[in-house]
């Protein structure tokens, strides 16, 4: 089975460990927007040729929401060009990185956010790779980066597609929340 060819691999072997750390979130009035529910639930949209991306609303640095697709193929976190220059993120001295995608390799340059925010699930200092769009765009779809594994690793994350929810919790939260069975 062939993989979306709007769907860019991120290959950055220097990037192997990416910095970022997982945070809980500030209260409202903190300069970050309030959260989307309380549950840990995000709403999500599927978009694209046979509804195959998983779209979900996005915070940056406090300011929001975009739309990412919620992509567990890209190691990366990826923000758009645009983005990148509107929210003035900083590119960041790493090593080379090469992404692969349907225009093809290209060369990657590299950001520093310090927030990215779905619902209550918050990553603090996260690098991001800066990936231009426009094959997406041409596939109908209107995003304004990915959400890669460097963001979800950290979380136990369900996708219910009947509800159209993600559900992104904190592991010790997500334990907490099944029964305890084995002293029945």
């Amino acid at each position: 089975m062939s993989q979306p060819s709007w769907r860019p691999l991120v290959l950055a072997a220097a990037l192997a460990a990416p910095a970022c750390r997982i945070e809980s979130p500030p209260a409202a009035g903190e300069g970050i927007a309030p959260p989307d529910t309380a549950a840990g639930e995000v709403a999500f949209r599927l978009e694209g040729p046979n509804d195959a991306a998983l779209v979900v609303p996005v915070y940056i640095d406090g300011t929001g929401p975009y739309d990412f697709v919620f992509d567990t193929g890209s190691t990366l976190t990826c923000v758009d060009p645009d983005l990148a220059t509107r929210l003035g993120l900083e590119e960041q001295p790493v090593g080379p990185g090469v992404g692969i995608g349907a225009g093809g390799a290209e060369r990657l340059s590299v950001v520093s956010i310090d927030s990215v925010r779905i619902g209550r699930a918050l990553v603090t200092d996260v690098l991001a790779c800066v990936v231009d769009l426009q094959t997406a765009r041409r596939f109908g779809l209107e995003v304004h980066g990915l959400v890669g594994l460097n963001f979800m690793k950290p979380f136990t994350i369900t996708i219910d597609f009947d509800r159209e929810v993600i559900r992104i919790v904190q592991p010790d939260t997500a334990l907490r929340s099944v029964p305890d069975r084995s002293r029945h």
